[in-house]
């Protein structure tokens, strides 16, 4: 039985990793829980009848009585935190990004080294949905030259989907000095990230990236590597609708949308591969629902005739697949695939989407 320490009961915690740990309860065991609200500790040590509650994530690193943390807490402490539980000898869960800043990245990296036998995962949980890896297997199986690569986050967020099924605490009890130092933390780790000289367009865009479209692009680099080249980054409404396009080696381009500011209901996550005769599409649901019907199709023209086979329905939430997998590396010894070396080619990627969203202003002038 694997011992965990949860850091940050949010939204998130509250809707996906807290009922996967009590569907999981014959593997994990919460054994700690910690958040800067008072209110919402008390009311989840209540409702999953939780042993030890702390109102700060480093005692519960340093006194829990855990095998392992999971790490939910605001981007901009995930990497103080990983660091402290490695110290401490224990595995580590961190929910995307890692890091907001890739210096912080890369200094976690060099401390890994030194705890070898220790599990560091990161939540790209997109990249082991069943859908998702059955396309993997499509196209690597039956390879054929990609002619064009076509991905999405077109979405509602989740107070819509959460507010119809699944109740959420929102605790009014966080102390404003608390608010006030994260949002100075996060200043202070996008200077690092992007240049304190940085546009309040470019941030949001940035952050659009690390909190949204990293997942995408994780998915799409598993799929057929980093970009070679971004051809041109143009956004709208202060930094959060994003259009990109690059190119891939092989020479074929690609775009990404992002748009997670509207308010019609639909999720539409994609990944559309074009590869002349074929192309194979996978579709994500919203993760604020859990065990909706997936699906990969992959349709196919001769010339003469047309035909679309459907791989599916698949029922299995990422989330819980990736929770499983953690227990199996922390049993095994085997490292994720999504560790932290793999995290650094997002945080290079967005980088260079700043860089030359910075370039193109410059030549506008």
């Amino acid at each position: 039985m694997i011992k965990i320490g949860i850091i940050g009961l949010g939204e998130v915690s509250q809707c996906m990793h807290l009922p996967i740990l009590q569907d999981l309860c014959d593997t994990y065991t919460v054994t700690a829980v910690s958040d800067v609200a008072p209110s919402l500790v008390a009311y989840i040590q209540n409702k999953y009848h939780i042993p030890q509650a702390y109102a700060s994530a480093v005692d519960l690193i340093d006194q829990a009585d855990i095998d392992a943390v999971m790490i939910l807490s605001p981007d901009q402490y995930h990497g103080e935190y990983a660091a402290r539980a490695l110290r401490a000898g224990k595995h580590v869960f961190v929910e995307k990004p890692v890091t907001l800043c890739l210096e912080e990245l890369r200094e976690l990296i060099e401390l890994k080294k030194n705890y070898p036998q220790q599990i560091v995962m990161v939540g790209y949980m997109r990249r082991y949905a069943g859908p998702y890896l059955k396309a993997k297997e499509i196209l690597t199986e039956t390879p054929m030259k990609t002619e064009y690569l076509r991905f999405r986050d077109i979405i509602l967020e989740a107070p819509f989907f959460i507010g119809q099924t699944r109740p959420v605490f929102y605790p009014k009890d966080v102390p404003a000095e608390v608010i006030q130092e994260g949002r100075e933390r996060r200043r202070a780790h996008l200077d690092r990230a992007i240049g304190a000289d940085a546009t309040d367009e470019m941030r949001t865009t940035y952050q659009m990236m690390t909190g949204l479209g990293c997942h995408s692009f994780a998915a799409v680099r598993e799929l057929f590597g980093v970009p070679t080249k971004i051809h041109s980054v143009t956004t709208a409404a202060d930094g959060q609708h994003v259009v990109i396009v690059m190119e891939f080696a092989g020479g074929f381009l690609g775009t990404y949308e992002l748009v997670n500011n509207q308010d019609i209901v639909q999720f539409d996550a994609a990944i559309e591969v074009f590869q002349k005769t074929r192309k194979v599409l996978v579709k994500y649901e919203t993760p604020y629902l859990r065990y909706q019907p997936a699906f990969v199709q992959v349709t196919e023209s001769t010339g003469t005739d047309t035909r679309t086979t459907t791989y599916g329905p698949d029922f299995r939430d990422a989330f819980h697949t990736e929770l499983k997998l953690f227990a199996q590396c922390i049993q095994t010894g085997e490292q994720p695939k999504t560790n932290l070396e793999d995290a650094v080619a997002d945080l290079e990627l967005f980088q260079e989407i700043i860089r030359v969203m910075a370039r193109q202003k410059e030549e506008a002038k």
